[in-house]
């Protein structure tokens, strides 16, 4: 296989962000926001029933039937305001995970692109990698963006090459949660999984992951193997 690109997600694979943020808090203002629009109360309490993340994708899916884009683009963006208001709590904490500056300097002096596909704000996530002097690594940073869809669908990652100027073909993406596995698999694209301690790994199988490991101190062996 020839390895071009890698595209990492952000949070539980490049840092460790989310144990910084209020995100039962999050969950509440967002819900709040979206009932503040023309969005119904039922439609809106029903997303807000399968999680902030789940809320965000569901919500989206539903006005986009009744809703022009520009309405779509302005709910979703009023949502993405709050949640980065919360997210942003952790820019000065959050932490790098094992193996990470090493691994991409690894792959940086072998010539590879490199990418970041987060759910996560795509601003916090800039300056998250920039204070953590990890930004030069990357040549595309492709976060929430009010006309791109989330993960799981493979709107992020499929940009995220584009702007990276990589073939998805000759790509890897490496992530920790099942809905970097499904954006992945349904953009045809090979999957190295990282899993959190939060991740229940015969999740990641039964979505199709291509290989697990348990830190990112063995990512440059597995494209070592891939590149063969």
């Amino acid at each position: 296989m020839e390895v071009n690109g890698v595209v990492f997600d952000l949070d539980a694979t490049l840092v460790n962000m989310g144990g910084f943020v209020r995100w039962r808090d999050a969950h509440k203002e967002v819900k709040a926001c979206y009932l503040s629009t023309e969005c119904s109360e039922e439609m809106v309490e029903r997303c807000s029933g399968r999680g902030l993340f789940n809320m965000l994708n569901l919500v989206r899916d539903e006005i986009s039937e009744t809703l022009p884009d520009t309405d779509v683009e302005r709910i979703q963006s009023g949502a993405y305001e709050v949640l980065e208001s919360f997210e942003s709590e952790s820019v000065e904490r959050c932490e790098l995970m094992l193996g990470c500056p090493d691994a991409l300097e690894w792959l940086r002096e072998r010539g590879i692109k490199m990418g970041v596909a987060t759910s996560n704000s795509e601003r916090i996530a800039e300056e998250i990698l920039r204070k953590r002097e990890l930004r030069h690594f990357f040549s595309a940073v492709v976060g929430r963006r009010p006309e791109l869809k989330m993960k799981p669908y493979p709107d992020q990652l499929l940009k995220c090459f584009e702007e990276m100027e990589v073939d998805p073909s000759e790509g890897v993406m490496v992530g920790d949660s099942v809905r970097d596995v499904a954006a992945a698999k349904a953009a045809d694209i090979f999957v190295i999984a990282v899993p959190s301690p939060f991740t229940k790994r015969d999740v990641l199988v039964d979505a199709g992951v291509d290989i697990i490991i348990e830190s990112l101190t063995e990512l440059p062996a597995k494209i070592r193997e891939l590149t063969a």
